[in-house]
């Protein structure tokens, strides 16, 4: 492997894209769904109990997410209801009309976000640590005459930097061709970063999860020179319990309450109408301080059922497509070892590459629905290994089969040097079924692998690197 530009940011990264992080879907009608199952939360296992109905008035839509978490004793966690702000953790999201209508609106968890051709921001979803961490973020699209404008704040709660945001302004300037211009900024890549006992030292990195790092470190220090003068009892308050190590007491913690690192990318793309549903578009983008990219490609629309798209990519050195992806929040600071690094470290070491990508959305006679995006790039100078994408899920409507209600796969694998090596650390598949228990009860059983190169040997070695999920949760849809 020679992705070392790549640094640690897949690790976290790989067991979410498969992941369900949105309630119901928006629709038309009232309707909403029950979930019992069990979620991991700040290294604790809580059973789940959840009502998450969306309810229309009109163009407006409530989509709201009722849940409780019970411990192992069975009581509910408490700091899900003693402040507040935590009622605004319980809308979902609201919505006015939907994308495409000449205003849409949307604030609370946006579970899919792409501006213009999809160059800086495709697939974007703030939901994707959801319900772990929680964003409230806010989507606007307006389309009054010829003109449209969109864009999007991934998290109200940073506005201070801000954080996450994008905009994007298109106009017919003759005829059917179309210019467009974006921006995106992460104002702080730092910012979103946990810190449960608010210590300014972020949770990756804290020793201390429920009380002060820099306030116990200090107990320690006055401790330790204190006990100078007598060694043998300093020895035995290290052999304690309590005692945090000797590495640990050997600098203080870092405050990365001033951490600051931001971000700011412009686009621009040109499009034109060949056919009816058919665009070509060329588009360009460019990080401040670092490299650039551009990308022909065509959008096509046959059918309601089809969707499909194709594109040629270059990207410079210290460019990378698609950079605010769906998964952007988890990679956006991880840990590496004991350092903390941003996914702008990324763009200082991506070498110069060219390739395709492609994609298409099928739904066919309500019956067969499928997804699949193909991305494979090769590096100008053979400096590193080349960059191969897949993301895959199909599934079948079992509305026709008694008791059975889902049967689904998925297979993703991010950044290989060959698809379909099924054992490396960028794959990650599985299946799912759906069976009914009664009338509305639905049990969702969920098989999911990963895989880790625990040993650092670059290679997969059975089942002690290779982690398999069993997921069992009872949704109940109520109308």
């Amino acid at each position: 492997m020679r992705h070392t530009w790549l640094l640690p940011l897949l690790g976290g990264v790989l067991p979410l894209l498969a992941q369900d992080a949105a309630p119901a879907p928006a629709g038309d009608s009232w309707g909403a769904a029950m979930g019992i199952g069990a979620v991991t939360m700040d290294g604790q296992t809580w059973t789940q109990i959840a009502l998450r109905p969306e309810i229309p008035i009109g163009k407006l839509g409530i989509a709201l997410d009722l849940t409780l978490f019970f411990d192992q004793d069975g009581k509910i966690r408490k700091s899900d209801w003693d402040e507040g702000k935590d009622l605004i953790d319980k809308i979902y999201y609201l919505r006015w009309a939907h994308k495409g209508d000449p205003l849409y609106l949307k604030a609370g968890s946006l579970d899919d976000v792409t501006l213009g051709y999809g160059m800086l921001v495709r697939h974007y979803a703030n939901s994707v640590q959801y319900p772990s961490i929680r964003r409230v973020g806010g989507e606007f699209d307006i389309r009054i005459g010829k003109p449209q404008i969109e864009g999007f704040l991934a998290n109200f709660r940073e506005l201070d930097s801000p954080g996450l945001l994008g905009l994007r302004a298109s106009y017919p300037v003759i005829g059917k061709l179309r210019v467009g211009a974006s921006f995106v900024q992460d104002g702080n890549l730092y910012a979103g970063m946990a810190d449960a006992d608010d210590d300014h030292v972020p949770d990756q990195l804290d020793r201390y999860l429920d009380h002060d790092d820099g306030a116990e470190y200090d107990t320690w220090h006055e401790l330790q020179t204190e006990l100078a003068s007598n060694p043998d009892l300093w020895e035995r308050m290290r052999q304690s319990a309590g005692y945090p190590g000797d590495e640990w007491l050997t600098q203080p913690p870092i405050d990365y309450s001033k951490a600051e690192e931001s971000l700011q990318a412009m686009g621009a793309d040109v499009s034109y109408e060949l056919l009816p549903k058919l665009d070509a578009y060329f588009q360009v983008a460019k990080f401040t301080g670092y490299g650039s990219g551009w990308a022909p490609g065509v959008s096509w629309r046959p059918f309601n059922w089809l969707t499909a798209g194709a594109e040629y990519r270059v990207w410079g050195e210290q460019f990378i497509g698609d950079f605010f992806n769906r998964t952007y929040d988890v990679e956006r600071t991880q840990l590496f070892v004991d350092s903390l690094f941003t996914k702008e470290e990324m763009l200082k070491n991506a070498p110069a590459m060219k390739g395709l990508y492609a994609d298409a959305r099928l739904s066919l006679f309500n019956i067969i629905t499928a997804n699949v995006a193909w991305n494979t790039m090769k590096p100008d100078d053979g400096s590193v290994d080349d960059w191969n994408s897949l993301w895959a899920d199909a599934g079948l409507n079992m509305a026709k089969v008694p008791k059975l209600k889902e049967l689904s796969a998925y297979y993703t694998q991010v950044g290989a040097e060959s698809l379909f090596d099924l054992k490396t650390p960028q794959t990650i598949h599985g299946y799912r079924i759906g069976y009914e228990l009664a009338p509305g009860a639905v049990m969702r059983l969920d098989w999911r692998t990963t895989y880790a190169d625990r040993d650092g040997d670059g290679e997969i070695h059975g089942d002690a690197e290779s982690d398999r999920t069993f997921l069992v949760e009872t949704v109940f849809q109520l109308r």
